[in-house]
């Protein structure tokens, strides 16, 4: 016979969430922060493997998630000729001109002002979004695995060239250490809890994909 599951009260739900273990499935928001690469006008539409609109509505998602939780962001961008170097209309609300910086290298680790931006968080997990997954993503995983941090690249926030070329280019990020993850696979390892905030405040803002 079947018995029903017992339900939690708030502070039973808050004591089993405290006593969930470091490691493993979880991920402390505290020591994370997000990169988000080339997400701009420009350049969103050179994804092949997701299709730009998807691509945009993810990486909002993500800036979202970490607005809640208060992880830092940081907008990598750079020049396409006459046009601004500006963001996404997804992520203008995010994104700020203390949290963007401009660069003119394929990496945006190669570029001395982004690379001190990243290390001026003290945060050692890097989550990484963007296009190209060739260029951009690639780079910057690769140079943020070499400088000791633990890199987890978003798959439905970062667009490649082609499907070829984009399964080389994460064959070479999971060769190295790098782990693939999902806009909801993160934010469940951010936040397991979804009955109370914030983990309540974060599923609402990943529903619109569902």
């Amino acid at each position: 016979m079947l018995t029903a599951l017992p339900v939690l009260t708030t502070t039973a739900r808050a004591e089993a969430k405290d006593a969930l273990p470091e490691g493993g499935a979880r991920l402390d928001p505290r020591q994370v922060q997000f990169l988000f690469a080339d997400l701009q006008p420009t350049v969103l539409p050179l994804s092949r493997t997701v299709p730009p609109e998807a691509l945009g509505r993810s990486a909002a998602a993500l800036a979202k998630v970490a607005t809640i939780l208060e992880i830092p962001m940081l907008f990598s961008v750079v020049p396409q000729g006459e046009v601004p170097s500006t963001v996404i209309d997804e992520l203008r609300p995010y994104a700020t001109a203390a949290n963007t910086v401009r660069r003119t290298l394929a990496g945006p680790f190669m570029d001395p002002p982004t690379a001190a931006a990243v290390a001026a968080s003290g945060r050692r997990t890097m989550v990484v979004a963007g296009v190209a997954t060739e260029v951009a993503v690639l780079h910057a995983v690769l140079d943020a695995v070499a400088a000791g941090y633990s890199v987890h690249y978003v798959v439905d926030a970062i667009g490649g060239l082609s499907e070829r070329t984009e399964a080389a280019a994460m064959r070479h990020m999971e060769h190295v250490g790098a782990v693939p993850t999902s806009v909801l696979s993160l934010t469940t390892r951010l936040t397991p809890d979804f009955f109370s905030p914030p983990g309540s405040e974060t599923f609402e803002a990943v529903k619109p994909l569902l």
